[in-house]
């Protein structure tokens, strides 16, 4: 797909994984997109799965952005300090679309537990509380960042029973099904 056919996906405003090789446009593609929004009076919630690549768009990691913060599993009680956090919670329920670039370093239980935050935030049991969420990265380049110890839980739904070792990336997470994105795989190289 080229980037101007995934630009008006975007623009569609459909959940979209946003792939494609190193070099191909995403990011390029994603700044385009944020300049498109910005033209039309609309600030997405920009964020990424670790400090340095946040720092590379001007954003902030997932994991602030959402208030999570360094938590592996959320308690009821996590939801409830979350949702009575003025700044996370204006943060999350003033967003129309949620980016995350480097998709692929955020793990299937992670991302589970981003979107149980932006459903109880927003009071919406739609998947990420009815936010366009758009997923940047390509899960041939980076793997999920975890702890040694970091196990599924299915107390909350988030993560992969299975035991597979895919279960750790984003995609083996019931939220990345429930989100059900469209693939736009970017094929075009522009860096040379």
């Amino acid at each position: 797909m080229t980037q101007q056919e995934a630009l008006e996906i975007l623009k569609a405003g459909a959940n979209v994984f946003l792939t494609g090789e190193p070099g191909s446009g995403k990011t390029y593609l994603v700044n385009q997109y944020v300049a498109w929004l910005r033209e039309h009076g609309i600030a997405p919630a920009i964020t990424a799965s670790t400090g340095i690549a946040a720092t590379h768009i001007g954003g902030m990691t997932i994991h602030s952005w959402s208030g999570i913060g360094v938590k592996t599993e959320l308690t009821k009680q996590d939801l409830r300090r979350i949702e009575d956090n003025r700044r996370a919670a204006r943060r999350i329920v003033n967003a129309h679309i949620l980016i995350i670039d480097e998709i692929s370093m955020l793990s299937a239980r992670t991302f589970g537990m981003v979107d149980a935050v932006c459903r109880v935030v927003r009071k919406s049991q739609k998947s990420f509380g009815g936010l366009q969420v758009v997923l940047v990265g390509d899960f041939f380049q980076l793997p999920p960042v975890v702890r040694r110890d970091d196990e599924p839980d299915a107390r909350l739904g988030f993560g992969n029973e299975s035991g597979d070792a895919n279960a750790q990336f984003a995609y083996a997470s019931p939220a990345w099904t429930a989100l059900d994105p469209t693939v736009c795989y970017l094929f075009e190289q522009h860096r040379q």
